[in-house]
């Protein structure tokens, strides 16, 4: 079984080693061939570029799509993103790829307004955060959508599990694929193949 992990620097593992990355942990665990097509910076539209190359025409079993923040935090818009991740999802339908839709971990504020630098209004974009995650679930329960809830699985208060507030740092990714193993096994989702 191959699933494609799509998405930003999240998803990609910003600053961890490969061996540390939650999904190379949770594939060492469950025997998933996972791949990486995260993309540090990258927006939901710069994934919507990529989609064809790095996920369709590879043909995967599914897709695990987790995407958005960088449109908040530089285009200071969540809607967008939104559409943009819907789109996808129809894309993957489309192409009877099953899709899960991934919710990303909250903003650390105290260490992102220290380490995040001057760019970004963090206290505004956590704001925006919380709205398009809302949306997420919102969407992806009226979609039926198997939903991986970074967010909710997780007790994200430890600082520790951040490397500057935003990225996750090797205790994180533990967590993340600890999150990710549950899910799989709990959501009968086992059966893509």
């Amino acid at each position: 079984m191959k699933i494609i992990c799509f998405g930003d620097s999240l998803t990609f593992g910003y600053q961890v080693s490969r061996e540390e990355k939650w999904h190379v942990i949770a594939e060492k665990k469950t025997g998933i061939q996972m791949v990486n097509r995260g993309v540090s910076g990258d927006t939901t539209e710069g994934m919507l570029e990529r989609i064809q190359k790095q996920v369709l025409d590879a043909k995967p079993d599914g897709v695990i799509l987790m995407g958005g923040y960088n449109d908040i935090f530089f285009n200071r818009n969540w809607e967008r993103a939104a559409q943009n991740m819907s789109a996808m999802v129809d894309q993957f339908k489309t192409n009877n790829i099953k899709a899960f839709v991934a919710i990303p971990p909250p903003i650390h504020l105290p260490v992102a307004f220290k380490d995040g630098g001057e760019m970004v209004d963090f206290e505004e974009s956590a704001v925006m955060i919380e709205a398009y995650c809302q949306w997420l679930r919102d969407y992806t329960v009226s979609s039926r959508i198997p939903t991986l809830d970074f967010r909710a699985s997780i007790d994200w208060t430890d600082k520790d599990l951040y490397l500057d507030g935003i990225h996750q740092s090797p205790a994180g990714h533990q967590r993340m694929a600890d999150s990710f193993i549950v899910f799989w096994k709990s959501s009968r989702v086992v059966s893509v193949s």
